[in-house]
């Protein structure tokens, strides 16, 4: 697939992002037709760069904030094309490594008419690489006030690692099956961010309703953790402060082409206003903009992304 120019800061002053996580190769394919199970449905195709870890750092680059990415991809076409669109995005990827005899990291998705997630499967087999070895080898030295963003497809020893190097860390829950890997350490994160279910597992609360979110993230905060996110979807999302302050920002209605990829621009979102000393509950609303602008793109990352895009959207932020 083509990619766009890389995109030219509009921010002043952001601090750096050091990315660790997943990259993959996204295929999905969206139905015009519900999903009948065991029979052909008609509908559309489509390959594009992804893993959580990638695409919040294509996110952050959009919106101007210095982000590098280390991943590991396979020796073939897919991890060619992934190292190339990512660096097209503005994404520093000199520590994205190419492994001989590795198959890129895949994801496949099949989306219904509505836009929203069906079913999918993931072969992530090769991000078992990323161990604590390869991390201290790779992983580019700290620059004053940067940040350590972390998703959870990263093997627990690899997270414990990086969670142990004392640096302002950030972390994606992913799943409900990985998100356990971070349990263990928790007030060594930042800022946490995790849907319902993920929240569900790390807290033993059943969350449902906005008021059930602010529950899970309070008990989160209470855990160790500084900053909580948890994602109700189209609910919106709920938030807990450093300081203990907690609130729900509701979601706005908004066109849906594809809901792949609103959960990272959230976080992106989220991070490049903090970054921008805004306080939590602003930088929210920022990553609510850069969520909806990502709900109406086909792929994972919006091409339409960009601190100018945002404030287009949502004037407020200015």
């Amino acid at each position: 697939m083509p990619v766009a120019d890389a995109p030219q800061s509009s921010m002043e002053g952001p601090l750096a992002v050091t990315v660790v996580g997943g990259a993959n190769m996204d295929v999905g394919a969206q139905t015009e037709a519900p999903l009948l199970p065991g029979d052909s449905t008609p509908g559309h195709i489509h390959y594009a760069p992804g893993g959580v870890g990638r695409n919040i750092a294509e996110n952050l680059a959009r919106l101007g904030v210095p982000v590098s990415l280390l991943s590991v991809v396979g020796d073939d076409a897919f991890g060619a094309q992934l190292i190339a669109s990512t660096t097209a995005s503005g994404v520093k990827t000199g520590s994205m490594l190419r492994l001989p005899g590795q198959r890129t990291a895949t994801y496949l998705s099949m989306h219904g008419p509505d836009g929203d997630m069906a079913l999918a499967v993931n072969d992530m087999a090769i991000l078992e690489q990323l161990t604590p070895a390869c991390c201290a080898q790779h992983l580019p030295p700290p620059a004053p006030g940067e940040w350590l963003l972390l998703d959870c497809n990263l093997q627990a020893a690899t997270l414990a690692y990086l969670l142990s190097l004392g640096r302002t860390t950030v972390v994606d829950a992913v799943s409900v099956a990985k998100c356990s890997r971070v349990q263990a350490h928790l007030p060594a994160v930042h800022l946490l961010k995790v849907n319902r279910l993920e929240a569900e597992a790390l807290t033993g609360i059943a969350v449902h309703t906005p008021a059930d979110a602010l529950h899970a993230a309070q008990s989160l905060h209470g855990h160790g953790v500084s900053r909580v996110l948890v994602s109700l979807g189209a609910k919106g999302v709920g938030w807990c402060d450093a300081d203990g302050s907690s609130d729900f920002l509701a979601a706005r209605p908004v066109p849906v082409v594809n809901t792949t990829g609103a959960g990272d621009a959230l976080l992106a979102g989220v991070v490049a206003g903090l970054q921008q000393q805004m306080p939590l509950s602003q930088a929210v609303v920022h990553g609510r903009s850069c969520a909806e602008i990502t709900l109406s793109s086909t792929f994972a990352n919006s091409s339409e992304l960009s601190h100018a895009a945002v404030v287009r959207h949502n004037p407020s932020l200015l």
